[in-house]
This record gives C-alpha cells, sequence and structure tokens, in this order.
C-alpha cells in the first residue's frame, strides 16, 4: 500500500508541482499522519523537498562542482561502483572512459589491475594517473574546463569520431524523475551522447545522490544505457518504473571493498 501512496504522491506534485498534506490525505484517504511519513520518506530519498503544508519538487538545480569538490562527496559509494564496473572489463578492450570521480575511481583501479586496454579520455586527470601507471592512453584534443579537468568542445567531438570503442563508462551529474541522465554543460552532454554512439557497450557509473535531480542539458535515457551501475536502493514502485522503461540496474553493493 505504502509504495501505491508514494506512486501516486510523486505524480500529483509532478504535476502540479506542490502538494498539501491535507489533499492527499483526502484523496488516499489516509490520516494526515501518515502522509506526512509518507513525505518525510520521500524527502530522505531526495525525491521531494518539504514546504509549508506540504511538499514540492526539490529546487536545487545541478550545477558544474570542481573537482575537488567532487572527490569528498560519496568517495565509499564511487569506489563500490569502481569495483563493479571493473568487473566488467576483460584484457583487449578498447575502452572510452568519461570525465568525473566515479569514472576516476575506476580509473584508478585499472591502474591497480592486471589488464591490458587502451583507454580514450577527456578528463585530464584521467589520463594522467593512467599515463604514470603505464597503460596506453589517449587524451581527447578540445577546450579545457579549469575547474574540471574535462575537455570538450566541436574539436573533441571531431577527435572522437576516429574512434571505437567495446566498451564506455561515462558519468552523469543528475538523474530525474522520468530517468533521464542530465549534464551542467552542452558540449559535455553531446560528447557524453556522441560515445554512446561510437561504443558497442555504454555503462552508467551514478552514486544515489545523483537521482532525483536535474542538470540543464538532457544527454539520454537510462534505457540507453548497457547497465547502470550505482549503489542506489530503489522501492518496489521504482523498480516498476524501471522495468516498465526497460532500464538495466546493475546494483554496485555485490562488489566487495
Amino acid at each position: 500500500m505504502q509504495d501505491m501512496r508514494l506512486q501516486h504522491i510523486i505524480a500529483v506534485v509532478k504535476e502540479k508541482s506542490y502538494a498539501s498534506v491535507e489533499k492527499l490525505a483526502a484523496q488516499l484517504n489516509v490520516s494526515a499522519m501518515t502522509i506526512r511519513r509518507d513525505l518525510n520518506l520521500l524527502c530522505s530519498q531526495g525525491r521531494l523537498e518539504r514546504c509549508y503544508g506540504g511538499a514540492r519538487l526539490p529546487s536545487s538545480i545541478v550545477r558544474e562542482t570542481a573537482y575537488s569538490e567532487k572527490l569528498q562527496v560519496h568517495r565509499e559509494q564511487k569506489l563500490l561502483i569502481a569495483r563493479k564496473a571493473l568487473s566488467f572489463i576483460q584484457s583487449g578492450d578498447s575502452l572510452y572512459l568519461d570525465s568525473g570521480t566515479t569514472v576516476g575511481a575506476l580509473a584508478q583501479l585499472l591502474c591497480e589491475s592486471q589488464l591490458d586496454v587502451s583507454v580514450v579520455t577527456n578528463e585530464l586527470n584521467i589520463a594522467q594517473l593512467l599515463a604514470q601507471a603505464g597503460l596506453s592512453v589517449t587524451m581527447v584534443g578540445g577546450t579545457v574546463n579549469q575547474a574540471t579537468g574535462s575537455v570538450s568542445g566541436h574539436a573533441s567531438e571531431q577527435f572522437l569520431r576516429q574512434f571505437r570503442f567495446s566498451k564506455a563508462f561515462l558519468g552523469a551529474s543528475s538523474i530525474d524523475y522520468s530517468f533521464n541522465t542530465f549534464s551542467p554543460n552542452f558540449d559535455k552532454a553531446y560528447l557524453k551522447r556522441l560515445a554512446m554512439e561510437l561504443s558497442a557497450q555504454c555503462y552508467l557509473l551514478a552514486d544515489a545522490g545523483k537521482f532525483y535531480s536535474s542538470a540543464m542539458c538532457l544527454i539520454t535515457s537510462l534505457n540507453q544505457y548497457a547497465g547502470v551501475i550505482t549503489d542506489k536502493e530503489f522501492s518496489k514502485a521504482e523498480l516498476k518504473q524501471l522495468q516498465e522503461k526497460s532500464v538495466n540496474i546493475i546494483p554496485a553493493a555485490d562488489a566487495s571493498l
């Protein structure tokens, strides 16, 4: 019953941008206390934001964050996700590694592994890390974002079109309520879509904090990835929605630290 209520509450808030405790209680024929508990749960998951008398969609919009800041957030979760991602890589693979600290954690694990792979990346930090470890790495050319160390732009797109990859591992700044991925930067969003086109398999690495927020530029839907590797624990209602959208969720929880 609770899953059905949560699904109804989310649907109402998405349609109206706001829902009051009083109206939700009347619609669902439950007490106001029950609705408040439901809202508290949804807010703890980051799906809603409490406001006077009810709840609304989260007001925060994800913007570009400096690499040094991102390194401090969800570090253990990112390592767990990276370990799971590593299990999908074999010697002989040609890889595209996207920018971002979760993909950066995967790059670190590659350096510690015995895997013989070739890598193309659009992030300076990852390229330097792999090069110092003696791995075969090619750096995408283009315009450098000084805050994040990522490279993008028209030159990057032209450069990347020369390659084909067996696997790509991408990040995203946010995932919205409809399970679409976003980036704060148009050029980065376009480069991610291009990498997907050039890869036989593409995996999204996303910690739980990326869910139910929004950024400016659409990348694609979750069902366009071969798999979404995440530490997020989904409710039954969420899993049903993901299944209906043909999204392949790969839990990171069974990867040991």
